[in-house]
Parts: structure tokens; C-alpha cells; sequence
């Protein structure tokens, strides 16, 4: 397969000749030496790669700063990230790399890649693009409720769209992008080839990618709209159509030699900054479980012992202690996850079994929820090169052995502890479930003592788009880091 870097700087050399995104992406005036017609998959390759979140600073900012500490994955103890504490940290960041930065928003560039292959009634081009643009609304929309999604890029200073209609159409979309594809497929349609650094333009695990996006999607709303949404769409989906094993899971390979630190493992940088620790609370059911993935999840303490940190630690005592106590002190993040090559994982073959778990527990699917939990830990296991059956048998025989009293908790459990170093999906699990209960924080800001339940628009928003941006705030009912999302209803 071809280096992706090598295909992201053509997809650059590209942008930089069109000088930015216009109205009419095809007819801008350009040199005599450039080509005539854009090809999409290389804006294809550049929006899978930065949407896939590699960038140590979108991983930042949706996981250290965020998801990892409010689901208590990782623990902060750098001063100066005070979102452990849950401090408000207004979402800029996020917001202006996925929908704007210039020569890396995804949804942006997976825009011109559907306009592009749509243009060219390319039906296998376009069903894939459909189905990664499902990945990457999700992610936004999951973090800050309404936003700009029917007309995101038709209009200067768009709508926010309610995340109903949005998940209502994100569904409806993978439904159809399925079907395109398979209808297409043997007719000799070009697919994205090398640029596709996803799958490699296997189109069976683009299937499988966007049916088990379909479970995640469909469970997150089970709460609010199970008539509506979750059981028309589980009920027909094909359970033999999701991923199947470890080969299918959603991953991108960073690369050592690649020119910027867009393209490298984020974690080989966040480990080597010593920022991080692991919560006492996942350090606690690892413990708790006599689970073998301890050993991969965490690396030892300077004693040589297993010790997690609890969150958010008083910023005067990281400062005071920080290089003779909660450096040496406490566990970093497991090897195996800064090596330079580990892949940097979007969905995997492990969350995808405890997704069947939790439909099929609920009626959504048929087969058993306790052989799709079992299937989660074996698959959880392997991917982390942990084969030894008397091991595994061992541990679902043990403290996780399957009970059907408390199995739905047992799953989300299960999930959380598979979805790491995942921290913005264990999040949403943590938030649509209430699973597993975290630990009180040692300190938190007067008016903050509650795990954040979204991120806040970016200020961005609130003073050029005000008009739709407090049409947003009014149906949400707020905009606080603590304005449940829709699907965010039941839980504490």
C-alpha cells in the first residue's frame, strides 16, 4: 500500500493550486498546468486521516482535555489542564478543525469529495463518502448537540440542525449508502483504490463499518427514540453484515517517517510530555477483574507497581508535587499504545460484539447476548495479543463471568473498559448509561461538581452566526457544559 502521507501531500499540492474552497469547487480559474478535473480520493485520503482524529491535537482536545477525563480513562496532571477539575473549556478547537481549518477539516473536504463523485455518477465513491460523513457528523454532533449539518457548507453563517433530525438522517444515510454499494458494486464503478486508506477499497468492510455504525447510532438514541429509530433500524439490519472479526475493525496506521505529527501516533507524543496517568477508577476494575489487559493499559510506576491516580487533583499540588510524586507515583499509559505504529483505532471488531450484547439483551437482534458479551472480551483480549485460552476461560469464567440479573451493566462495563484509550466514545456510553458509575473528582470549580454532559459552542459562533446559534441555545436550553444533548436524558 502506498505511504498515506505520499498521498495527502498530492491531495495538498492539489488544495494549494485551488487556493481554498469556492461555491463552484470545479470551475475556479487556475494555471494552464493544472489539471482539469480534481480527482476526489485524493481529498479522500486527507479527510480520512484528519477526521480519523490521528492529530495529537484533535486527540488533545476530544480525549485528554475531554472524553478520557470526564470517563475517567486518564487523569491530567499538567497544571494547567484543569478540565479533570471540570473547569468550562470553551469548544473552539474542535469545532474550527473539523468544519473549517484550512487543508484539514474532514467534514469540509468530505463535502467536495460527495459534490466530486456525485459529479461524476459514481455511485461506489459516493456510498463510501457517505458513510465516513456519517462517522464524522456523529462525533460532532455527540459532543455538542445541535449543529450545522443539512446546509453546513451551502451558506456562510449556516442553521443548527436539532441532533433528532440529525441522528434521524445519519441512520437513514448508512441505510442507503449500504444499499448504493451494494447495487454498484459489480459494475464496474472506479472505487477511491490506494487513497482509501481506511480499508483499501474493500468494499465488504465498508459494509461492515457502516452496519455496526448502525448499532452505535441506533443504541445512542434507544433512550429517546426506540420506536422511532432504534428498533426500525436494528430490526433490519443484518447482524451478518457487521464486523465479524479484528481484521474488520476501523483503524488508521500512523506513520513514523511521515512529515508532520498529523500523521503520527498522538500518544507516542502525550506519553513522552508526561501529562497523563491512568484513573484510579479504570485502574480499579482492571484490578478488580484480575484482568490481564492491566499489564498492556498501563505501564508500572517508577516502584515497579500498578497504581492509578484519582481525578482531579487540587492544580497546587500537581504543581508542588508534580516531578516527586504524581510523575513517579502513578502508572502512564501502556507501551503498547505509544509505539509508533499501533494503529490509531475508530471502531473496533471488540466494541462492535458489545453493541450486538446490548440489542440483543434488549430485543433489538436476535442471538445471545451472553455469546456477543463473551465475543467482546475475547475479541478485547486478541487485540491486544492476549491468546492463551486458559487466560481468557479463566476470566469469563471469573469476577466477569456473564449474570443475566446484572448483564446490561456488565456490558457497559465491559464496553468502557474495551473502548480505551477511546475516551470521547466511553464519554457517550458513560452519559447514555450511567455505566460504570465514576468517581467523585478530589477537587472540582465552584459551580462544576458534575461530570460535563457536552462541550459549548465555540465563541466563533456565538458572535458571527448569533441569529442561529441562539435558535440552538433556545431549543437546547442552554448552552453550559452541563445543556444535556438530546439523547442524553435518563442518567446521572
Amino acid at each position: 500500500m502506498k505511504p498515506f502521507y505520499s498521498i495527502i501531500l498530492s491531495a495538498l499540492v492539489i488544495l494549494g493550486a485551488m487556493g481554498g474552497c469556492t461555491e463552484d469547487f470545479q470551475q475556479i480559474d487556475k494555471p494552464k498546468t493544472t489539471a482539469a478535473d480534481i480527482d476526489s480520493k485524493y481529498l479522500f485520503t486527507r479527510s480520512l486521516v484528519t477526521g480519523s482524529g490521528i492529530s495529537v491535537g484533535v486527540w488533545q482536545y476530544q480525549h485528554q482535555l475531554r472524553g478520557s477525563v470526564y470517563a475517567q480513562h486518564f487523569t491530567n496532571i499538567n497544571s494547567d489542564f484543569t478540565t479533570a477539575n471540570f473547569e468550562p473549556l470553551p469548544g473552539n478547537t474542535i469545532w474550527e478543525w473539523y468544519y473549517a481549518r484550512k487543508y484539514f477539516a474532514p467534514l469540509n473536504l468530505n463535502h467536495q469529495v460527495l459534490k466530486l463523485a456525485r459529479g461524476e455518477d459514481n455511485p461506489i465513491k459516493t456510498g463510501v463518502a457517505r458513510i465516513w460523513n456519517v462517522y464524522l457528523y456523529q462525533i460532532l454532533t455527540d459532543q455538542y448537540g445541535d449543529i450545522p449539518y443539512f446546509n453546513a457548507f451551502e451558506k456562510a453563517k449556516p442553521a443548527f440542525d436539532p441532533q433528532q433530525e440529525i441522528y434521524a438522517d445519519m441512520l437513514s444515510e448508512l441505510d442507503q449508502a449500504v444499499e448504493q454499494i451494494k447495487d454498484n458494486r459489480n459494475k464496474g464503478y472506479e472505487g477511491h483504490g490506494e487513497a482509501d486508506v481506511l480499508y483499501q477499497g474493500n468494499l465488504d468492510q465498508w459494509i461492515r463499518f457502516a452496519n455496526t455504525l448502525t448499532m452505535r447510532l441506533a443504541l445512542r438514541v434507544s433512550n429517546v427514540a426506540e420506536q422511532e429509530l432504534t428498533i426500525p433500524h436494528l430490526e433490519r439490519l443484518d447482524v451478518g453484515q457487521t464486523m465479524q472479526s479484528v481484521d474488520d475493525a476501523a483503524r488508521i496506521l500512523p506513520d513514523p517517517n511521515g512529515p508532520t505529527y498529523h500523521v503520527k501516533n498522538p500518544l507516542s507524543y502525550v506519553s513522552q510530555w508526561n501529562e497523563i496517568r491512568v484513573s484510579q477508577t479504570m485502574m480499579n476494575f482492571l484490578k478488580g477483574y484480575d484482568d490481564p489487559r492491566l499489564e498492556v493499559y498501563a505501564n508500572p510506576n517508577e516502584a515497579g507497581e500498578y497504581v492509578g491516580l484519582r481525578n482531579g487533583q487540587p492544580t497546587d499540588s500537581l504543581s508542588l508535587r508534580y516531578n516527586n510524586h504524581y510523575v513517579p507515583d502513578y502508572c502512564n499509559i501502556g507501551s503498547y499504545f505509544t509505539g509508533k505504529e499501533t494503529p490509531h483505532q475508530l471502531l473496533t471488531y471488540a466494541e462492535a460484539c458489545f453493541l450486538k450484547a446490548e440489542a440483543a439483551y434488549k430485543g433489538y437482534i436476535s442471538g445471545s447476548a451472553e455469546d456477543f458479551y463473551n465475543q467482546g472480551i475475547r475479541a478485547s483480549f486478541r487485540q491486544y495479543g492476549i491468546t492463551n485460552t486458559d487466560t481468557i476461560e479463566a476470566y469469563l469464567q471469573g469476577s466477569a463471568s456473564y449474570d443475566p440479573a446484572n448483564a446490561l451493566k456488565q456490558i457497559h462495563r465491559q464496553r468502557w473498559i474495551a473502548l480505551y484509550p477511546n475516551g470521547r466514545e466511553a464519554w457517550s456510553l458513560v452519559r447514555r448509561t450511567g455505566h460504570p458509575q465514576m468517581m467523585e473528582p478530589v477537587y472540582t470549580f465552584s459551580g462544576n461538581q458534575e461530570m460535563p454532559r457536552r462541550v459549548p459552542y465555540p465563541t466563533a459562533e456565538r458572535r458571527y452566526n448569533k441569529k442561529h446559534y441562539q435558535q440552538a441555545v433556545s431549543r437546547m436550553g442552554g448552552d453550559s457544559q452541563y445543556t444535556r444533548v438530546w439523547w442524553d436524558t435518563q442518567n446521572p
